[in-house]
């Protein structure tokens, strides 16, 4: 059975979640399709960023303007609430009228395959008690198989679709404890962690539970304890842009992003509705292009981290070899 995503009827509503970057958001909305409704969540000024957050609400005001009345929501808060508290302020406003949507952040770029993406995945996975999160981006440019979607550990947070059950899943998890206890949870059963991937996650949620002010690990968070995954598409459909000065936390362009990622512009026929299972050689392979080293090794994984071994294996060997040989030439 063949599945194209363009084909769904139901249209998914867009959240966006804006703060003081008008030029980012005015870039985003000239973009966006004009068939579904959008909400635009604009998180209060503190002093310093005033004009620019004024700026940024006479850009989202305009561009209701601009459109039916009906299709264009905004929420401006009077105080600025943070990352955290604007994303949690901006689900619970959406989701008291709607039972999914499609989230962007104004630094989100995106491929038009998106949108029929997102409402496919949204409406065929909506009864999933293991799907808590639909991925828009993939690390992974070029990829081997088939298979053209994967369960994965990984909520990523850079466009992304979600349900009003998810959202309920969420604020009923209570804060994380003991960031040390998140490996023995039923997600990983069975899964063999690396020593990167347990340093990398405890670093990541230890500092969540200082009070970090970041929704997406508060997020993975509550999709690990829930045991459940995020869909993962094999292609890209976003890319983030937002690395200047005025990011909150990221201000330097990951590794797998400095090459340029390249949008599958091709329609995309999903060939069934199988779903590669958790643990799988997707995230092996995306650990890696992210972290330098595999974070998992499982099933069909151990095969990717033996080509792994045999590579540093090779590169010890012949890193020396050419650097001999350039100095005979000398």
């Amino acid at each position: 059975m063949t599945l194209n995503p363009e084909a769904s009827s139901n249209l998914s509503p867009v959240l966006i979640l804006a703060y003081k970057r008008p030029d980012m958001l005015e870039g985003l909305l000239n973009n966006l399709p004009r068939d579904r409704r959008i909400y635009i969540h604009v998180d209060g000024a503190i002093n310093a960023d005033y004009s620019d957050v004024q700026e940024t609400k006479r850009i989202a005001s305009q561009f209701k303007a601009e459109r039916p009345s009906d299709s264009i929501m905004l929420l401006f808060q009077a105080s600025n609430l943070g990352n955290l508290g604007s994303f949690e302020s901006a689900l619970q406003w959406v989701f008291s009228d709607e039972d999914r949507l499609i989230l962007l952040e104004d630094d989100i770029r995106f491929h038009d395959l998106l949108f029929p993406f997102m409402d496919w995945s949204l409406e065929q996975y909506k009864n999933s008690n293991r799907i808590f999160h639909i991925n828009g981006l993939s690390i992974i440019n070029s990829f081997p198989g088939r298979n053209r979607l994967f369960e994965s550990y990984s909520c990523r947070p850079w466009g992304f679709g979600t349900w009003k059950k998810s959202w309920e899943l969420y604020k009923r998890t209570e804060p994380i404890k003991d960031p040390k206890n998140l490996f023995s949870l039923p997600i990983f059963t069975g899964v063999k962690l690396t020593d990167t991937f347990k340093n990398k996650w405890l670093d990541r949620f230890t500092r969540l539970k200082n009070g970090t002010d970041t929704y997406d690990l508060s997020w993975n968070y509550a999709a690990w304890v829930n045991n459940c995954c995020a869909l993962a598409p094999r292609f890209t459909f976003t890319t983030n842009i937002g690395f200047d000065s005025r990011a909150l936390h990221t201000r330097i362009k990951p590794v797998f992003l400095r090459f340029g990622q390249k949008f599958k512009t091709q329609k995309l026929n999903f060939y069934d509705a199988h779903v590669v299972p958790f643990p799988s050689y997707y995230d092996a392979y995306s650990d890696f292009l992210e972290w330098g080293v595999p974070g998992i090794s499982k099933g069909s994984v151990r095969f990717f981290i033996q080509i792994y071994h045999l590579a540093k294996k090779i590169k010890r060997f012949v890193v020396p070899l050419y650097s001999f040989s350039k100095k005979t030439e000398q």
